[in-house]
């Protein structure tokens, strides 16, 4: 009797470790929902009077022919329109992390939709099982079956949360090494151009900036993530500054190929270094998950065994 109740808790177990996990990651991400909220209403504001400062300087205006008689009416709107772009980078950025943070908040709530019932049931056969223990055992076995049930939850629990960080750095690392193709491919682009290429290869070198760009917006979203899983189980977080840094260079250089090829190459590098350090990262998870499954082996197989002779 107690083997069949025990087979069943030990499947239970690691649903209730799995909600226990999710949970929390929900209450993280319902904080960081609120703030990046609160950042993208700021950002909202100051797009809008970027734009207003726009307009009003296109605008025919006692102001507007003052400072075209002053002949730098051209230079104050291009000053605005590179304000306002910049503005708008820094709003869309902030958009896109918080649509990925509530892209993830969707995905734990269905996930934790179809654990809802399992520590009830997991309390329920817990007591059928210590109601058995107290028939046929006494308080010291009832006792040292408790410890090794909190135990096993305990490595069940973190065992999960490994599982979690693996998950979302296998996703980084495939995004990673998608960026460091476009990179490369930029990069060549860019070697043809300044050997005397023509309007094409200059085109398909910007055009491969502009993809890069884009990843290293889900770049960035994805590595904030695996640094918040890997900051759960007392991992030191992982860095990128082109994920921030990238686009100002790319603008403030887009004219001159010498630079802008200096810069393709600088990320390429960032992005490979990034692609090794994860790799390490998920191959040591890989160890400690291989570790962990070990002991939660043994610790069952101690249990099964303290089941049996009773």
């Amino acid at each position: 009797m107690l083997r069949d109740i025990n087979i069943r808790i030990n499947q239970i177990k690691e649903q209730v470790a799995e909600k226990k996990v999710l949970e929390k990651k929900l209450a993280d991400l319902d904080e960081n929902l609120q703030m990046h909220e609160c950042e993208l209403r700021d950002l909202e504001e100051m797009l809008n009077k970027e734009l207003n400062d726009v307009e009003k300087l296109k605008k025919l205006s006692l102001s507007s022919i003052m400072s075209t008689l002053m002949r730098n009416k051209e230079e104050k709107l291009e000053k605005e329109e590179k304000e306002y772009l910049m503005a708008k980078l820094k709003y869309d950025d902030c958009l896109s992390r918080l649509n990925s943070l509530k892209d993830s908040k969707l995905r734990i709530e269905s996930r934790l939709s179809s654990l809802e019932n399992c520590e009830k049931r997991y309390e329920e056969l817990l007591d059928t099982k210590l109601s058995l223990i107290n028939i046929y055992g006494n308080e010291n076995q009832k006792n040292r079956l408790l410890n090794m049930e909190n135990e096993i939850d305990n490595y069940l629990k973190e065992m999960k949360e490994i599982e979690e960080s693996i998950g979302v750095g296998k996703a980084l690392y495939q995004e990673v090494g998608y960026t460091k193709e476009i990179l490369q491919s930029a990069k060549s682009w860019g070697t043809l151009d300044l050997l005397g290429g023509d309007f094409i290869s200059s085109m398909a070198k910007h055009q491969k900036i502009d993809e890069a760009q884009r990843q290293f917006e889900r770049v960035s979203n994805l590595l904030a993530s695996f640094n918040k899983e890997l900051e759960d189980i007392n991992i030191p977080s992982l860095n990128f500054s082109t994920t921030t840094k990238t686009f100002d260079i790319f603008f403030d250089n887009i004219f001159t190929d010498i630079s802008v090829n200096s810069q393709i190459s600088k990320s390429y590098d960032e992005i490979c270094k990034l692609e090794i350090n994860i790799n390490v990262i998920l191959m040591n998870l890989k160890n400690d998950k291989e570790n962990l499954e070990k002991d939660i082996e043994n610790k069952k197989i101690e249990y099964d065994e303290f089941i049996n002779s009773i």
